[in-house]
């Protein structure tokens, strides 16, 4: 009995919450979901069945049934938002944000006068902020209006709205400069004004007068002139991004007293001068971005050894001189170091073996000299990616055994003459990546590399012949033996990484005998590249077909002879196709090139290909790049190549194409380049039609035999930087 009695009072409770919602609060709630249909299929439990206070999005206060939250963000949400809404009187907080809503900000939300939350942000609204929301003055502490198509300049209105913490306007559309009227809003912790693409002017002084700012972005915009020195006047803030701003000013030295700052952003800037010593005063710094300001000078500062916080350090290309300061090995928290692109020199520091927390170091391009320092392999137990190439560097500590985590070492562009000034490498357990290209290497390949799965020696001086051993790295993905004097046949073994290995370069390779079948058991393979293949290879393998995988096929400069066989035509996933400079290759272009649909570049130049230019070559719909230049195709250009809509360059030059240029080249609205020279067969006039070709920079049409007049219509190639017409029969007055 008691139970029931229970029971019955929880629902008699239950009923009279529910029937407590505010008939006008639901008047106003169901205009805005009947306001758009779609909108009506999302919020489905909005109906007269229950209390709108049990509606989702909907929370109200608890005596009234007032409602006093609307939280409806990220709903995909359409249609525009109601002006009904401002006549929820208790309403404190209204978020829409991040769905698809559009047209004006209703005027009547000056009527929301408890407010403390509207959240606009992620939509499409536009027109005009109404003025009505500064009678919103004594409650809005948070006005977000992120990437709204808002029209006009930042309201100076916002400025009475004295009780706004914060203010998000990132990616909106407002234009002009920042107003001054906003240096009344003393309580304001968060401006966000990033991304703002219209925004102009200077960064005002008055910023600095915001005491209580934490959070200051204002990247992405066009801001100009200089960093105002006042920002250093900030003593909570934790947060300054002025990237990719067009600031051309020195950085301040009065940043350096921004004591509760954590992160620093001034990257991609028209910044000048030396970077402050008074940074290293920062020590709540965890991340500090100075990369790509071309116009910095002098050395990195060894004062920022006492930035005893900090995470990340990136000052790449910013023009830097000088060493690395051994300083920087007190960073006992770092875990990225960046300083590629600049004209830093000397050695690598012992010191920087100390960094323990070191997940990353990115020194590449630079004029570092000498050999890493035993000292720097001592304590570097987090790092995962060491890239110093394009550097004078010779060698590598000999133990590395301590670098556990070490996947990936990119030495590139350096002096490393020999595999014994890197024999280092050998002792790393986790080593997946080395890459060692144009490092003037020489001798043959050690075996004593394990768990590799991109090995590069690209365009040194090695030789000798692939290890046997090599057919037992069974997580190889990438093997770039290319531009070497590599000779000799391939193992056997090789056959083994049938499921692993993507990638296989071996141009200039100098086969012993027939092209290795053990290469038509790589299945896996999604890159073939055979440039300048040793003469002893024969004609072009028909079992190359079995790489069904495969999307880039590069025999450029090879010596295979014969036709292209017919097999390839099973290579469905063929992007690229360059067979360039194979001056042994014979036969006519087969037709079923065009049935590569996935083609994107075919190159047959520098051959002895001859007969017609299959029409077929038409069918290729994502072809960008076709080049048949100095062939003995004889035929004339297929009226079928005008429906080759992506392409970007077209060359048939240097051979014996008769006939006329056919009209329909000029609907290549996408072709940069055209070149059809020395191409002595060829009759009649310059098509017309060419003055459609809107993308077009470069025309070459010498040495063609063309008649009749320069059409006019070239004219209209507001593009175009070269026109060439030469040696020809044109006639008639130069448009």
């Amino acid at each position: 009995m008691s139970f029931l009695l229970v029971l019955t009072v929880s629902l008699l409770a239950h009923h009279t919450t529910a029937a407590s919602c505010n008939s006008e609060d639901e008047k106003a709630l169901l205009a805005f979901k009947d306001a758009d249909q779609d909108r009506s299929k999302l919020l489905t439990t909005w109906s007269r069945q229950s209390s709108c206070c049990e509606w989702s999005g909907v929370k109200c206060d608890g005596a009234g049934g007032r409602v006093s939250e609307l939280k409806l963000e990220s709903l995909g949400l359409t249609g525009t938002l109601s002006p009904e809404l401002g006549s929820l009187s208790h309403l404190r907080t209204l978020n829409v944000h991040g769905n698809s809503m559009d047209g004006p900000i209703p005027s009547t939300f000056g009527k929301l006068l408890r407010l403390e939350v509207l959240d606009l942000g992620s939509n499409f609204f536009s027109g005009a902020l109404p003025a009505s929301l500064a009678q919103l003055a004594s409650t809005l502490q948070t006005l977000d209006l992120s990437a709204d198509a808002s029209a006009g300049s930042i309201p100076s209105f916002l400025a009475n709205l004295e009780n706004l913490t914060i203010l998000n306007l990132q990616g909106s559309w407002f234009t002009g400069s920042i107003p001054s009227s906003l240096s009344k809003l003393k309580n304001l912790q968060t401006l966000d004004l990033s991304d703002g693409l219209r925004l102009t002017g200077s960064i005002p002084a008055f910023l600095g007068g915001l005491q209580n700012l934490e959070y200051l972005d204002l990247s992405g915009t066009k801001f100009s002139g200089s960093i105002p020195p006042s920002l250093g006047n900030l003593p909570k803030l934790r947060f300054l991004d002025i990237s990719n701003t067009l600031v051309s000013s020195s950085i301040p030295v009065k940043i350096g007293k921004l004591t509760s700052l954590e992160t620093l952003r001034i990257s991609g800037t028209k910044a000048a001068g030396r970077i402050p010593d008074t940074l290293g005063n920062l020590k709540k710094l965890k991340v500090l971005e100075l990369s790509q300001n071309a116009g910095m000078r002098g050395p990195i500062p060894s004062s920022f050894g006492q930035l005893s916080s900090l995470e990340e350090l990136s000052v790449s290309s910013t023009g830097l001189t000088g060493q690395i300061p051994s300083s920087l090995g007190q960073l006992s928290r770092l875990v990225k170091l960046d300083v590629m692109s600049n004209s830093l020199s000397g050695s690598i520091p012992e010191s920087l073996g100390l960094l323990s927390s070191l997940e990353v170091f990115w020194a590449s391009e630079n004029l570092l000299t000498g050999r890493v320092p035993e000292g720097f392999a001592r304590g570097l137990k987090n790092l995962t990616v060491l890239e110093l190439s394009m550097n004078n560097l010779t060698g590598l500590p000999t133990n590395m055994a301590k670098l556990v985590n070490l996947n990936g070492v990119y030495l590139d562009n350096n002096d490393i003459r020999s595999f014994d000034a890197i024999s280092g490498l050998a002792t790393l357990p986790e080593l997946s990546t080395i890459s060692l290209s144009r490092c003037k290497l020489q001798g043959p390949i050690p075996s004593c590399l394990s768990h590799l799965r991109t090995l590069n020696v690209h365009g040194n001086s090695m030789d000798g012949s692939i290890p046997s051993t090599f057919g037992k790295l069974l997580r190889l993905e990438v093997l770039d033996l290319g531009s070497n004097f590599f000779s000799g046949a391939l193992p056997a073994s090789l056959a083994q990484l049938a499921s692993t290995l993507r990638t296989l370069d071996l141009s200039g390779y100098r086969f012993e005998g027939p092209f290795p079948s053990v290469i038509g058991k790589l299945t896996s393979l999604r890159k073939l590249i055979l440039e300048r293949a040793d003469a002893s290879a024969g004609s072009i393998p028909s079992f190359l077909a079995n790489l069904k995988n495969l999307t880039v096929l590069n025999l450029q400069g090879s010596w295979f002879t014969g036709s292209i066989p017919s097999s390839l035509s099973k290579l469905k996933n063929l992007q690229t196709l360059d067979l360039s400079d194979g001056f042994r290759l014979t036969g006519s272009i087969p037709a079923f090139l065009g049935s590569l649909q996935n083609l994107e570049y075919l190159d047959l130049s520098g051959t002895k290909f001859s007969g017609s230019i299959p029409p077929s070559l038409g069918n290729l719909p994502k072809l960008r790049f076709l080049d048949i230049s100095n062939t003995l195709v004889s035929s004339s250009i297929p009226v079928e190549l005008g429906k080759l809509t992506s392409l970007e360059t077209l060359r048939i030059s240097g051979t014996k194409a008769a006939g006329r240029i056919p009209d329909t080249l000029g609907n290549l609205k996408k072709l940069k380049v055209l070149e059809l020279s020395q191409n002595a067969g060829m009759r009649g006039p310059i098509p017309s039609s060419f003055g459609q070709l809107s993308s077009l920079k470069e025309l070459s049409v010498s040495s063609i035999g063309l008649t009749g007049q320069i059409p006019s219509s070239l004219g209209q190639l507001s593009r175009l930087v070269k026109l060439d017409v030469t040696s020809n029969s044109l006639s008639g007055s130069i448009p």
